[in-house]
Protein backbone atom coordinates (compact mmCIF):
# COMPACT_ATOMS: atom_id res chain seq x y z
CA UNK A 1 0.00 0.00 0.00
CA UNK A 2 1.49 3.35 -0.94
CA UNK A 3 2.39 6.19 2.17
CA UNK A 4 -0.77 8.68 2.55
CA UNK A 5 -0.22 11.77 1.01
CA UNK A 6 -0.93 15.53 1.58
CA UNK A 7 -1.84 17.51 -1.57
CA UNK A 8 1.27 19.73 -0.68
CA UNK A 9 3.31 16.34 -0.44
CA UNK A 10 1.61 14.61 -3.55
CA UNK A 11 2.19 18.01 -6.04
CA UNK A 12 5.89 18.10 -4.50
CA UNK A 13 6.32 14.96 -5.70
CA UNK A 14 4.41 14.95 -8.95
CA UNK A 15 6.53 17.73 -9.68
CA UNK A 16 10.33 16.74 -8.74
CA UNK A 17 9.31 13.42 -9.69
CA UNK A 18 7.40 13.53 -12.94
CA UNK A 19 4.98 11.29 -11.00
CA UNK A 20 3.26 10.07 -8.22
CA UNK A 21 1.18 7.21 -6.52
CA UNK A 22 -1.55 7.16 -4.21
CA UNK A 23 -4.07 5.14 -2.29
CA UNK A 24 -7.20 5.25 -3.88
CA UNK A 25 -10.30 5.37 -1.79
CA UNK A 26 -14.01 5.41 -2.66
CA UNK A 27 -15.83 8.25 -4.07
CA UNK A 28 -18.36 10.20 -2.51
CA UNK A 29 -20.86 9.02 -5.93
CA UNK A 30 -20.13 4.83 -4.53
CA UNK A 31 -20.30 5.29 -1.07
CA UNK A 32 -23.73 7.20 -1.19
CA UNK A 33 -25.21 4.34 -3.84
CA UNK A 34 -24.28 1.76 -1.67
CA UNK A 35 -25.80 3.29 1.67
CA UNK A 36 -29.08 3.88 -1.02
CA UNK A 37 -29.06 0.69 -1.39
CA UNK A 38 -28.59 -0.55 2.21
CA UNK A 39 -31.80 2.25 3.41
CA UNK A 40 -33.97 0.47 0.32
CA UNK A 41 -32.76 -2.74 1.80
CA UNK A 42 -34.25 -2.64 5.08
CA UNK A 43 -37.30 0.11 3.98
CA UNK A 44 -38.47 -3.48 1.83
CA UNK A 45 -37.58 -6.07 5.61
CA UNK A 46 -39.72 -3.34 7.39
CA UNK A 47 -42.35 -4.28 4.36
CA UNK A 48 -42.28 -7.99 3.91
CA UNK A 49 -41.71 -8.15 8.06
CA UNK A 50 -43.61 -5.48 10.20
CA UNK A 51 -46.02 -3.65 7.64
CA UNK A 52 -47.15 -6.52 5.62
CA UNK A 53 -48.31 -9.00 8.81
CA UNK A 54 -49.92 -6.09 10.82
CA UNK A 55 -52.05 -5.52 7.51
CA UNK A 56 -53.12 -8.62 7.00
CA UNK A 57 -53.83 -9.21 10.93
CA UNK A 58 -55.65 -5.74 10.80
CA UNK A 59 -57.76 -7.41 7.92
CA UNK A 60 -58.91 -10.72 9.43
CA UNK A 61 -59.40 -9.06 12.67
CA UNK A 62 -62.06 -6.45 10.93
CA UNK A 63 -63.86 -9.19 10.06
CA UNK A 64 -62.97 -8.39 5.95
CA UNK A 65 -63.67 -11.58 3.63
CA UNK A 66 -60.62 -13.89 2.68
CA UNK A 67 -61.15 -14.98 -1.26
CA UNK A 68 -59.00 -17.06 -3.28
CA UNK A 69 -58.19 -13.68 -5.06
CA UNK A 70 -57.31 -12.16 -2.09
CA UNK A 71 -54.54 -14.93 -0.95
CA UNK A 72 -53.20 -14.53 -4.71
CA UNK A 73 -52.87 -11.01 -4.41
CA UNK A 74 -51.28 -11.11 -0.79
CA UNK A 75 -48.86 -13.60 -2.55
CA UNK A 76 -47.77 -11.85 -5.42
CA UNK A 77 -47.41 -8.81 -3.45
CA UNK A 78 -44.49 -10.60 -1.53
CA UNK A 79 -42.95 -12.51 -4.62
CA UNK A 80 -42.83 -9.15 -6.39
CA UNK A 81 -40.93 -7.53 -2.58
CA UNK A 82 -38.72 -10.37 -3.01
CA UNK A 83 -38.22 -10.23 -6.43
CA UNK A 84 -37.09 -6.54 -5.47
CA UNK A 85 -35.21 -7.59 -2.58
CA UNK A 86 -33.12 -9.66 -4.77
CA UNK A 87 -32.23 -6.81 -6.99
CA UNK A 88 -31.38 -4.50 -3.93
CA UNK A 89 -29.04 -7.44 -2.36
CA UNK A 90 -27.08 -7.87 -5.91
CA UNK A 91 -26.83 -4.44 -6.19
CA UNK A 92 -25.13 -3.39 -2.79
CA UNK A 93 -22.77 -6.52 -3.31
CA UNK A 94 -21.91 -4.92 -6.90
CA UNK A 95 -21.15 -1.57 -4.99
CA UNK A 96 -19.09 -3.72 -2.43
CA UNK A 97 -16.86 -5.50 -4.80
CA UNK A 98 -16.32 -1.85 -6.48
CA UNK A 99 -15.45 -0.58 -3.59
CA UNK A 100 -12.51 -3.33 -3.64
CA UNK A 101 -11.64 -1.73 -6.65
CA UNK A 102 -11.31 2.00 -5.81
CA UNK A 103 -8.85 0.87 -3.26
CA UNK A 104 -6.13 0.39 -6.07
CA UNK A 105 -3.50 2.66 -6.42
CA UNK A 106 -3.90 6.43 -8.17
CA UNK A 107 -1.03 6.75 -10.21
CA UNK A 108 -0.18 9.85 -12.47
CA UNK A 109 2.28 9.68 -14.79
CA UNK A 110 3.65 10.68 -18.11
CA UNK A 111 2.21 7.77 -19.43
CA UNK A 112 -1.20 8.50 -18.52
CA UNK A 113 -3.47 7.70 -15.37
CA UNK A 114 -4.15 4.80 -13.73
CA UNK A 115 -6.85 3.97 -11.74
CA UNK A 116 -9.55 1.65 -10.59
CA UNK A 117 -7.25 -1.31 -11.93
CA UNK A 118 -7.37 0.48 -15.71
CA UNK A 119 -4.35 2.40 -17.28
CA UNK A 120 -2.33 4.10 -17.62
CA UNK A 121 -5.18 6.03 -19.73
CA UNK A 122 -2.99 8.50 -21.90
CA UNK A 123 -3.71 12.71 -21.01
CA UNK A 124 -4.91 13.04 -24.73
CA UNK A 125 -8.02 10.64 -24.07
CA UNK A 126 -9.82 12.81 -21.83
CA UNK A 127 -10.26 16.56 -20.98
CA UNK A 128 -9.17 18.17 -17.13
CA UNK A 129 -11.58 17.10 -14.17
CA UNK A 130 -14.33 19.16 -13.75
CA UNK A 131 -18.04 18.92 -12.50
CA UNK A 132 -20.48 18.35 -14.83
CA UNK A 133 -24.11 17.21 -15.01
CA UNK A 134 -24.26 13.21 -16.03
CA UNK A 135 -26.91 10.64 -16.74
CA UNK A 136 -27.75 8.98 -12.75
CA UNK A 137 -26.12 5.93 -12.34
CA UNK A 138 -29.35 3.99 -11.16
CA UNK A 139 -32.17 6.46 -12.30
CA UNK A 140 -33.54 8.68 -14.88
CA UNK A 141 -32.59 12.35 -14.52
CA UNK A 142 -28.94 14.04 -13.85
CA UNK A 143 -26.32 14.15 -10.98
CA UNK A 144 -23.64 16.46 -10.64
CA UNK A 145 -20.52 14.47 -10.53
CA UNK A 146 -16.89 15.36 -10.33
CA UNK A 147 -15.74 13.58 -14.31
CA UNK A 148 -12.97 13.86 -17.10
CA UNK A 149 -15.00 13.69 -20.50
CA UNK A 150 -13.43 11.53 -22.41
CA UNK A 151 -12.53 12.77 -25.91
CA UNK A 152 -12.39 11.28 -29.79
CA UNK A 153 -9.71 8.79 -29.22
CA UNK A 154 -10.58 8.02 -25.41
CA UNK A 155 -14.35 7.79 -26.62
CA UNK A 156 -13.01 4.70 -28.68
CA UNK A 157 -10.22 3.01 -26.72
CA UNK A 158 -12.85 2.52 -23.83
CA UNK A 159 -15.64 1.78 -25.73
CA UNK A 160 -13.66 -0.27 -28.12
CA UNK A 161 -10.75 -1.29 -27.02
CA UNK A 162 -10.86 -1.55 -23.19
CA UNK A 163 -12.16 -5.22 -22.46
CA UNK A 164 -16.44 -4.74 -21.36
CA UNK A 165 -15.10 -6.17 -17.47
CA UNK A 166 -13.01 -3.38 -17.02
CA UNK A 167 -14.88 -0.31 -18.96
CA UNK A 168 -17.54 0.01 -15.85
CA UNK A 169 -14.53 0.83 -13.93
CA UNK A 170 -13.98 3.76 -15.85
CA UNK A 171 -17.59 5.25 -15.27
CA UNK A 172 -20.91 3.41 -15.70
CA UNK A 173 -22.53 3.02 -19.19
CA UNK A 174 -25.46 5.29 -20.06
CA UNK A 175 -27.71 5.28 -23.09
CA UNK A 176 -30.47 3.02 -23.99
CA UNK A 177 -29.70 -1.04 -23.13
CA UNK A 178 -29.35 -0.88 -26.58
CA UNK A 179 -26.41 1.46 -27.23
CA UNK A 180 -24.81 1.51 -23.11
CA UNK A 181 -21.75 4.03 -24.09
CA UNK A 182 -19.08 5.27 -21.45
CA UNK A 183 -18.25 8.92 -21.60
CA UNK A 184 -16.67 10.02 -18.79
CA UNK A 185 -13.80 8.94 -16.67
CA UNK A 186 -15.39 9.70 -12.96
CA UNK A 187 -12.67 11.41 -11.13
CA UNK A 188 -11.22 8.65 -8.37
CA UNK A 189 -11.08 8.95 -4.75
CA UNK A 190 -7.43 9.43 -3.33
CA UNK A 191 -6.54 8.43 0.62
CA UNK A 192 -5.77 11.77 2.62
CA UNK A 193 -6.97 14.27 -0.55
CA UNK A 194 -10.39 15.77 -0.81
CA UNK A 195 -12.45 15.79 -4.20
CA UNK A 196 -11.29 19.29 -4.85
CA UNK A 197 -7.60 18.36 -4.35
CA UNK A 198 -7.85 15.15 -6.55
CA UNK A 199 -8.74 17.32 -9.28
CA UNK A 200 -6.32 20.08 -8.87
CA UNK A 201 -3.54 17.02 -9.03
CA UNK A 202 -5.18 15.72 -11.88
CA UNK A 203 -5.10 18.73 -13.78
CA UNK A 204 -1.74 19.91 -12.90
CA UNK A 205 -0.41 16.48 -14.29
CA UNK A 206 -2.50 16.91 -17.48
CA UNK A 207 -1.47 19.88 -18.17
CA UNK A 208 2.11 18.90 -17.50
CA UNK A 209 2.01 15.84 -20.00
CA UNK A 210 -0.74 17.07 -22.23
CA UNK A 211 -0.29 15.69 -25.90
CA UNK A 212 2.07 12.67 -24.81
CA UNK A 213 1.26 9.43 -24.93
CA UNK A 214 4.33 7.18 -24.39
CA UNK A 215 4.07 3.15 -24.30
Amino acid sequence: MEPVLTYAQATATLQSTGSVTMTGKPALWSGALRWLFLVLIILVLLLVVVVGPIGIIAALVSGVDVTAGTVIGVVVVYAMLAGVMALLVFGYRRQGAYKQIELSEVRLSPQGLTLRGVGPIPWIDFAPAQRMLVPAERSNGYVSRAVMPLSQSGFATVNQGLPPNLRGRVCPATGPIWNHVHRYIYVPGVEGLSQSEVMQLINRAHWMFEGTRQV
